[in-house]
């Protein structure tokens, strides 16, 4: 039997919100310190748009505009698709694929309790696959010890000690 997962199992709770009065540089301070790429903008309680770290470096650096006095009602996506929490991940999935975007808010009652990413649906599609490399991993996973016989490094390199990769082969 086939559960159908819910938005609410997948989705990052408690979204980042913010007035479109807000400044840029306000949704980015937020987007750090909550470590997330999107900060949901609401007028009267209600969703009006999102921005996310990539609106603010093409809509607002890249055009050398001033982080501390743009509003980030000047620049968020106004036409945003949302869903509610009990939709199922493949709507989410259908969604993301028809308007080719990256976030969708999550809306209960016309209220934001989450947002469901691209890679929030890559991780439930195929979880196992996803963590299947992850378990072992060190911070010296670049590193290799040398033995007698290892032919791939350069000379220089002695039997019983360890040296980094060449770069691409980590």
């Amino acid at each position: 039997m086939t559960v159908t997962r819910k938005l609410r199992d997948i989705m990052s709770p408690a979204p980042a919100c913010l007035a479109p009065t807000e400044t840029v540089l306000a949704a980015a301070q937020a987007m750090k310190e909550r470590g997330v790429g999107t900060v949901l903008v609401l007028t009267d309680g209600q969703l009006s748009g999102l921005v996310t770290d990539r609106d603010i470096t093409v809509r607002v650096l890249a055009e050398n505009r001033d982080p501390q006095t743009t509003l980030i009602g000047e620049i968020c996506s106004n036409e945003v698709a949302a869903l509610g929490p009990d939709d199922n991940v493949d709507q989410a999935a259908r969604l993301v694929r028809e308007r080719v975007v990256r976030r969708i808010p999550v809306l209960q009652d016309g209220i934001p309790v989450g947002v469901v990413s691209i890679g929030d649906l890559t991780l439930e599609k195929d979880e196992s696959a996803a963590l299947s490399g992850a378990q072992a991993a060190s911070p010296d996973s670049c590193l290799t010890t040398v033995s007698g016989d290892d032919q791939a490094f350069p000379p220089l390199a002695r039997a019983g000690t360890t040296t980094a990769r060449p770069p691409g082969m980590c």
